[in-house]
């Protein structure tokens, strides 16, 4: 009998960890993830995560949803102020209609909790993990491929798939140039607060958004008594000029004070409380990349951030990289490893992750308009047009399974 096809998945972030689960799920093949990083290190960027419908669906396919249901927080909906004034504009309790039409509510949840348990799902199913081994460059043979890494070790193997992120090494072999990720203007200090049961049983227990002229703030809780924010403003792009959060790796006060800048002068008390109990936060820049056609090239093949990221307005990045993981998994299984097969894919994923991508970077600059008109059409729209549309899943988005989506 042949030996079982050798799988490489290069990262270990979201995408690469679902994919490794759903290839032993549905097939027998031999499964080594690599990661850049240390095993057991706090992500980087410890902030928040927020969890669709979708994406919990798409983590049932491996058995995992209990991560986001255990660990994380059910979400009442969304409530939409003008920070800057205290106007009320949209406030939608939809756990209930969700739950109804899509299985479950939104969940936020803390970012290295979730990836922390991702991880230790994965430990007892036969998938060979390497850390502290970040990708130089790739070669391919008539039959293997091989990567090679900085520290002079090599792997082969029968298929690469790159799960490495918005800065991907390997999408830069799949696409034949190193191209920058696309700024979006925008900047971003993140972080997790913890609050007291009496300052908790004030709040709106779903996503709080306070809209600001240059800015916008939100928050939502992702444990007990715990609370993921995010402040999102206008700013330079990091890459290539100095900002002021990027400085010297600001501290937590630092950052605290960068966001107080930010909602100096509004109205409402929700900023300044989430922030005045912060405990961890970090500071980057959001970049996305326009959709590509090309997701694969010989035995490489791309996967999550690394082929589509997006900017996080619409909280689906994670979701968009599991789902990719989930239908890659199962054409493997049905199909195995071809051009046609890898087509499939594309085709399947490109149309969803083009419209994920720019409704989000679209979405982005409506939040933060640069005059006073856009400004009152923008909340004009959210009055209108957001609880309709929230009802609706943003329609339908959150409707979709990658488990149990029908393949060519």
């Amino acid at each position: 009998m042949s030996k079982p096809l050798h799988v490489l998945i290069i990262g270990s972030g979201v995408a690469g960890p679902v994919l490794a689960a759903a290839l032993r799920k549905t097939t027998d093949y031999r499964i080594t993830i690599v990661d850049a990083n240390p095993e057991n290190t706090a992500s980087p960027i410890g902030g928040p995560y927020t969890f669709s419908p979708n994406g919990i669906n798409t983590l049932k396919f491996i058995g995992a949803e209990h991560i986001i249901l255990e660990n994380g927080f059910p979400l009442d909906g969304l409530s939409l102020i003008r920070g800057d004034t205290n106007t009320p504009l949209v406030q939608e309790k939809i756990a209930h209609l969700f739950k109804e039409k899509f299985g479950h509510t939104t969940h936020g949840i803390q970012r290295a909790v979730f990836c922390q348990k991702l991880q230790d799902f994965i430990k007892d199913k036969d998938i060979t993990r390497y850390f502290n081994m970040r990708l130089d460059k790739i070669e391919e043979s008539a039959d293997s491929v091989t990567a090679h890494f900085r520290n002079g070790q090599s792997l082969s193997a029968d298929l690469i798939i790159g799960c490495d992120g918005l800065n991907s090494a390997t999408r830069r072999y799949v696409v034949g140039e190193k191209i920058k990720p696309r700024f979006a203007g925008t900047g971003n200090v993140l972080g997790i607060s913890k609050l007291t049961p009496e300052e908790d049983a004030t709040l709106f227990q779903g996503m709080n958004i306070a809209l600001g002229p240059d800015a916008f703030f939100g928050c939502f809780p992702c444990g007990e008594h715990t609370w993921g924010w995010f402040n999102i403003f206008l700013t330079k792009d990091p890459a290539t000029e100095e900002v002021e959060w990027d400085k010297d790796h600001p501290s937590l006060d630092a950052h605290k004070k960068i966001v107080q800048r930010k909602v100096q002068g509004w109205k409402s008390s929700i900023p300044n409380l989430i922030i005045s109990r912060a405990v961890r936060s970090v500071a980057l820049g959001l970049y996305d990349r326009p959709p590509i056609n090309t997701w694969h090239k010989g035995r490489v093949v791309l996967c999550g951030d690394a082929v589509h990221p997006t900017t996080p307005t619409g909280g689906q990045g994670s979701q968009m990289a599991m789902e990719s993981a989930i239908i890659l998994a199962r054409l493997l299984a049905a199909k195995g490893p071809s051009d046609a097969t890898f087509a499939e894919y594309t085709a399947l994923r490109r149309s969803r992750t083009a419209t994920v991508t720019e409704n989000s970077r679209f979405a982005l600059s409506m939040m933060i308009p640069r005059n006073a008109i856009i400004r009152t059409l923008r909340d004009w729209f959210a009055w209108l047009v957001m609880p309709s549309l929230l009802r609706s899943g943003i329609r339908g988005q959150y409707s979709y399974d990658a488990g149990t989506i029908v393949l060519n």
